[in-house]
């Protein structure tokens, strides 16, 4: 009798229970696995806005993403992987979904509108774990793929024994799975008695990657496996009853033996009498020879039997004879055999551990030979290392007077040459030229470049002279009376006219409070600042190229020409020459020569 055990999560699998039940077909609902939603955060939800394919594995799939993310983006496309799942997305998010006539993620690859994937946003919404044939096909077809975990299935035993006493007992005959977590629950057993029990059972599966997996992880035969067109309930339904009569014609044919038709008695043919005989004549014949007959028959029979018993008996005897003979001889060949293997195994034990021993030496042999040259080589490459970060540092200090980086790098150079051997001098050389380094005046290039750059900002905004011309009374009396009208006076009109245009004239040329900007036109002004920005910038230029004769050489011109052409009673004037005067004596030595002695004691070591 057929019993089916459904292992569909609670809540899951009712209209193929009243389906099972109007067709009088037993069942027993057991719940292997349950089924709990994942939060997601806005990040891991963030990819469904802008998707431009969203794919639901199951119908719990599309109930937890409903619960956080109601409304799916109208460009996206959906797609859902049975009719049911694209039941369940018109029933939560008023939306059409396509769906495959093979309801399988296999069914589901082969629409003709997920072929062309490449870099269109696909999000994939599932479970934790499984679907991966899905994942990997849209990868490989160009598509930008995000997933989204929105459930987990566990199973609600940590082991199988319970459920599969329980069926056992109630004999169940074959088994509904509808996923390969399912199947991992149901056969997570260390019994041997339940899993040969289990492999003797039909399966009822949704999928053909689940039969795939019952068949490669389990063993199971594949006439014991049956494969539905879904996930459904109807389509298990239908599964069940196509096994079914499947079952009971196959039965059928093999009751189906002819039958041959059994042979009539013969019956001897007898002569008739002719004299007439009494009826009760015959009656007491007919008795008396069935009597004869009868006791005759009982006796040969009874020898017979006997006959044979004893026949048989003796047969048997000589046959247990031949047995205990056979058995003993066996059992000899059994302990030759054994002892053979003893000593065998004895034989190739101390074989496998000479190799072993002989194996073990090679290989600390080999093992100390690479190293050592691995040593070797890790050794050439500090050394080399530590030469070129020396030549590093001599340069940094003879050229670039950069005594900091200088000491920096011959710390490098200390700290790879510490692993070496032999080497107590060019430490010792090297600690001495880094004290040596760190001890060397450092001139604040940075600041003082500061301060030139803001002596720079302040060009423009500086005041050339402009001292208020004072005009004094013409030490000329002014002619105040009117020139002569008379063409007589003429020569008395010209000498008072010119007398008085050379007055005015040498009076301005002679005054030391003229303006200066009188003398000046807008042009000339702006070479007089320009000028003045260049030597900023040359003795910017000087300190960074380390030239100090050069750098104070523009301060003082920068100062001469300050006082020459710019208006000395300004306080930002004054400001600026006392600036001058300040960076004018500032110690600034670039040329210093230090000598490294490291440099000699690393070649003494080099050449050790």
């Amino acid at each position: 009798m057929t019993k089916i055990a459904i292992t569909r999560p609670s809540g899951k699998g009712e209209q193929l229970k009243a389906q099972l039940e109007q067709h009088q077909i037993a069942y027993l609902h057991t719940p292997v696995l349950s089924l709990t939603s994942i939060t997601l955060d806005a990040q891991q939800l963030a990819p469904l806005d802008n998707a431009d394919v969203i794919i639901f594995i199951s119908q719990d799939a599309v109930l937890s993403l409903a619960e956080q993310y109601p409304t799916l983006p109208a460009h996206a496309k959906l797609f859902a992987v049975g009719e049911q799942t694209a039941q369940a997305i018109e029933k939560h998010f008023s939306r059409k979904a396509d769906f495959p006539e093979q309801q399988d993620s296999e069914g589901l690859l082969a629409l003709n509108t997920l072929q062309d994937l490449d870099a269109k946003q696909c999000v994939l919404v599932k479970g934790k774990g499984g679907r991966t044939l899905i994942a990997k096909t849209c990868k490989s077809r160009g598509a930008i793929l995000n997933q989204c975990v929105v459930y987990e299935r566990a199973a609600l035993e940590e082991t199988a024994e319970s459920w599969l006493d329980h069926w056992r007992e109630q004999q169940i005959t074959a088994i509904v799975l509808s996923s390969n977590a399912a199947i991992d629950a149901v056969f997570n057993t260390q019994s041997e008695q339940h899993l040969d029990w289990l492999k003797q059972r039909d399966f009822y599966l949704v999928s053909q990657r689940s039969c795939d997996y019952l068949q490669q992880e389990y063993q199971i035969a594949q006439t014991q496996i049956y494969l539905a067109d879904g996930a459904s309930d109807d389509a298990v339904f239908s599964c069940i009853k196509s096994s079914q009569k499947q079952q009971v014609s196959t039965m059928s044919e093999e009751q189906k033996q002819p039958i041959a038709a059994s042979e009539k008695p013969s019956v001897p043919e007898t002569k008739p009498m002719k004299q007439k005989i009494s009826k009760v004549g015959v009656l007491a014949l007919l008795i008396a020879t069935a009597t004869g007959v009868m006791t005759t028959g009982l006796i040969v029979h009874g020898q017979q039997i006997s006959d044979k018993t004893y026949a048989a008996l003796d047969a048997l005897k000589t046959e247990n004879s031949a047995l205990k003979s056979e058995l003993k001889q066996s059992q000899q060949n059994l302990a030759a055999l054994q002892s053979e293997q003893s000593r065998v195994s004895q034989a190739v034990n101390q074989s496998l551990s000479s190799q072993a021993a002989q194996l073990q030496e090679s290989f600390a042999a080999q093992l100390d030979s690479k190293l050592r040259q691995a040593d070797q080589q890790l050794s050439g490459a500090a050394i080399n290392e530590a030469v070129y970060l020396h030549r590093l540092a001599v340069f940094k200090v003879a050229a670039e007077q950069d005594y900091q980086g200088g000491a920096a790098v011959l710390k490098r150079v200390h700290d790879v040459l510490l692993a070496q051997s032999n080497n107590t001098e060019v430490l010792k050389a090297l600690a001495d030229d880094i004290a040596l380094l760190n001890a060397q005046p450092q001139p604040a290039v940075e600041s003082i470049y500061l301060e030139l750059h803001g002596l720079l900002n302040q060009v423009d905004a500086l005041p050339i002279k402009s001292i208020e011309r004072q005009i004094s009374e013409m030490k000329t009396t002014e002619v105040n009376e009117a020139l002569s009208s008379d063409i007589s006076d003429w020569k008395s009109n010209v000498a008072r006219s010119f007398d008085k245009l050379v007055d005015e004239l040498f009076t301005i040329k002679r005054s030391e409070n003229i303006d200066i900007d009188v003398l000046l036109n807008t042009q000339e002004t702006q070479l007089i600042t320009a000028q003045l920005r260049g030597y900023f910038s040359q003795a910017q230029t000087a300190l960074m190229d380390k030239q100090a004769s050069v750098f104070f050489t523009a301060l003082t011109q920068a100062r001469t020409h300050l006082e020459k052409y710019f208006n000395a009673e300004s306080s930002a004037i004054k400001a600026a020459k006392a600036k001058l005067a300040e960076l004018e004596q500032q110690p600034l030595v670039f040329s210093r020569k230090v000598e490294l002695s490291s440099e000699q004691a690393l070649k003494e070591w080099l050449n050790d």
